[in-house]
């Protein structure tokens, strides 16, 4: 049986692009890539819920030795991946995995990195909890992992503008796939309960979107203090 949530995406997946276009403008597809030159050389990476496959192509063609699996779990989405690196040259060094992320029980230690671009931003904080210290056991210790999602802006008119700008979404995202959040999770208080340092952040488009890179700390280094 798929899930309302399998169903929604594959139903948004040609007019993804179109949708992200009209509620962000060019914002969320400037901050995928912000930080992929901050990346050093990597010979694999697990990239999570890319949806249409735009850093995904740029991952690609930044790291040209790297083996790629992606995992989504629309097989619309992946269709739209393959169709965009068809005529890639470096297309055989992806390997697509139609997969709810929440399931992925495999490649533990396996990779030197892990992406995800707008993908934390779906689940509820239990999943996180639950999930993300599992997606950070696919890394190998020392590994890198390459965060790109939405953060609730502090203070000022910036805090007022993204409240409208995430309630929009996720109201659009509730009605096309169900998805469980009302409002945005505190992604970085769920990152900060992780074994993970962070190398490099960069916010954007008025703080409504943080593009960070963290390293997953080897067995036995204590993990950097943190402010929440």
């Amino acid at each position: 049986m798929r899930s309302t949530s399998e169903t929604g995406y594959d139903r948004l997946a040609d007019h993804y692009r179109f949708f992200e276009t009209l509620m962000f403008g060019q914002n969320l597809a400037h901050a995928r890539t912000a930080l992929l030159g901050s990346i050093p050389s990597c010979d694999s990476a697990l990239v999570l819920g890319d949806g249409d496959g735009r850093l995904l192509e740029a991952l690609l063609s930044s790291q040209p030795e790297c083996q790629i699996t992606s995992v989504d779990q629309s097989q619309r989405m992946l269709e739209i991946q393959q169709q965009r690196l068809s005529n890639h040259p470096l297309r055989k060094n992806i390997i697509w995995r139609q997969q709810d992320a929440r399931n992925l029980t495999k490649f533990a230690n396996e990779f030197d990195l892990l992406v995800s671009a707008f993908f934390l931003d779906c689940f509820t904080t239990h999943d996180l909890e639950t999930h993300l210290p599992h997606w950070l056991n696919t890394l190998r210790p020392g590994g890198l992992f390459y965060v790109v999602d939405f953060e609730e802006p502090k203070a000022g008119w910036k805090r007022i503008r993204g409240k409208i700008c995430l309630t929009a979404m996720h109201h659009f995202f509730r009605w096309q796939t169900d998805l469980p959040n009302r409002r945005l999770v505190d992604i970085s208080r769920a990152l900060n309960q992780c074994a993970i340092e962070m190398l490099v952040s960069q916010s954007m488009n008025h703080d409504l979107i943080c593009a960070r890179l963290y390293r997953k700390l080897t067995e036995g280094e204590k993990e950097p203090s943190r402010t929440e």
